[in-house]
């Protein structure tokens, strides 16, 4: 078994009512980690929303939270937030409104301790909106993304799905200085420039005293692509992005559905 097991959420470790098999989840980490295994949780979710999935286990997850931005060790000792500066967010604001098609299900800021949301952008999922607010309180409104002032660790945009590839697009060939990435839903993280789950993977392994060929990762979307390159030992979900399985990466013996995550970990145990 690797001594390093990370994992991305949606659509990989949790199945597609957002929840995961608990009982399973107890029986699995205790073993693994008993036997010194390290677990990372490796997702575009904001770490309030990882921490709240992990409630009762959060001394055995490790966490690399919004893509990338957000490190929190289980043993408390690493824990940084990588922001945006005032001139990426006015960058990316720009960027935007290059944009023909413009983000139909919203525009959300997270901040480490604040939701905001950018006026004029259509409706931001209502069932998202009640979540989050349990997590942060209602979100605060703003004109537009010059004009936040607090910290960000990212940004998601809802786009439908052909305009979210479109804008990942356009940020890369642009010279403004962040990351765009999306796990091929509609949905799009932007983060500082040099943000993705990969960096900070390196940053937790380095805190656990690991190296990349020591990690098995889980993925299923495109924005997972960099872990998984990383990971000595990658693992893609059946159910992956069709994209995914050009790469001749190993398969989850079940899908996000039937705890493929942790079965795979299981039986490599």
């Amino acid at each position: 078994m690797p001594r390093f097991v990370a994992t991305d959420l949606d659509g990989t470790f949790l199945n597609d009512k957002k929840q995961y098999n608990r009982d399973l989840f107890a029986q699995v980490i205790n073993a693994y980690t008993a036997n010194g295994g390290q677990f990372i949780v490796a997702s575009g979710r904001d770490l309030r929303h990882v921490q709240m999935l992990f409630g009762g286990f959060l001394d055995k997850v490790n966490i690399v939270a919004d893509n990338g931005a957000t490190l929190l060790s289980a043993d408390q000792q690493l824990s940084d937030r990588l922001t945006m500066t005032p001139e990426q967010l006015a960058d990316l604001q720009d960027q935007i409104d290059l944009m023909p098609g413009k983000p139909h299900g919203g525009v959300m800021i997270f901040s480490p301790d604040e939701l905001l949301v950018v006026r004029g952008y259509g409706q931001v999922p209502p069932a998202f909106v009640t979540m989050m607010a349990e997590l942060y309180g209602q979100p605060r409104e703003v004109a537009s993304l010059r004009d936040v002032d607090v910290p960000v660790v990212k940004v998601t945009a809802f786009w439908t799905l052909v305009e979210s590839e479109t804008f990942v697009d356009q940020v890369k060939q642009s010279d403004i200085d962040v990351h765009a990435t999306t796990p091929g839903n509609g949905v799009v993280d932007v983060m500082a420039t040099g943000v993705n789950k990969a960096v900070s993977l390196e940053r937790m392994l380095v805190h656990l005293g690991g190296e990349p060929n020591e990690l098995m990762a889980f993925g299923d979307g495109m924005n997972d692509q960099e872990m998984l390159t990383l990971a000595g030992q990658p693992v893609i979900m059946p159910n992956a992005d069709k994209r995914l399985f050009e790469y001749g990466y190993a398969v989850a013996i079940a899908d996000n559905n039937h705890d493929g995550v942790l079965k795979t970990i299981a039986k490599k145990g």
